[in-house]
């Protein structure tokens, strides 16, 4: 995810982290790191944000080889119009995305019944990405931007995330898969396996997403992000 943040940088955060953004005329972290395109601030237009995310679900779709086609013969035409610089973002690009391409050659099975977590932070906040997988093909993603607790590990990170998706005040609650994907086991992990399986009345397995673990397809449409 990281990698296709920097390739598909499209935006993650809440209504009220953009408004902010607005004001202030400055982009949140991802947007400083380019994870974002930071339309917030005017760095790519309604339209363009709308392509990248459109070729984000295109590429996470199955057409990976039909975008890095795309992208080599777009690479040529900067080549030929002199823009080297242009040229060169595109080839970093490529590498990238063959070496996702490479590491995802296996999908997730027809029967998997899984929510798949991605998560990249820094010391302040955690931008965080759920694909809700069933029958093998994602049903949903979600995405939103958390503020992280002073010296909060990645497992504590997680199990508090997995609360939050799953708790009293959540939407998910009732639907629980029979798999949760996680970066890293959580903390408290035993105890996460026993709520999950008493909410969900059947077992739940939490277990480390592989590198060969990708959501299959992209959803037509993706819900606003939120801020938790």
């Amino acid at each position: 995810m990281d990698t296709l943040l920097r390739v598909f940088p499209v935006r993650s955060c809440s209504p009220g982290v953009l408004k902010r953004a607005q004001a202030s005329g400055r982009p949140c972290l991802l947007g400083y790191i380019d994870k974002c395109s930071a339309p917030c601030v005017g760095r790519v237009t309604a339209e363009e944000h709308r392509a990248i995310a459109e070729d984000f679900c295109s590429f996470m779709g199955g057409e990976a080889k039909r975008f890095v086609t795309r992208l080599e013969k777009d690479m040529g035409a900067a080549v030929a119009e002199l823009d080297y610089e242009r040229a060169a973002r595109l080839r970093d690009d490529i590498i990238a995305l063959r070496k996702v391409f490479e590491r995802n050659a296996v999908v997730l099975s027809e029967d998997t019944d899984a929510d798949v977590f991605a998560l990249h932070d820094d010391d302040l906040e955690a931008s965080v990405q759920v694909f809700h997988v069933r029958g093998g093909r994602v049903r949903g993603q979600r995405g939103w931007v958390v503020e992280k607790v002073e010296d909060a590990t990645t497992p504590e990170l997680i199990e508090h995330l997995l609360q939050q998706v799953y708790g009293e005040d959540s939407d998910n609650q009732g639907r629980i898969p029979r798999e949760v994907l996680v970066p890293e086991i959580p903390s408290n992990h035993h105890e996460l396996l026993e709520w999950l399986g008493g909410l969900r009345g059947a077992k739940v397995d939490i277990r480390v997403r592989s590198v060969a673990t990708r959501p299959p397809s992209c959803p037509p449409s993706a819900k606003t992000p939120s801020r938790r």
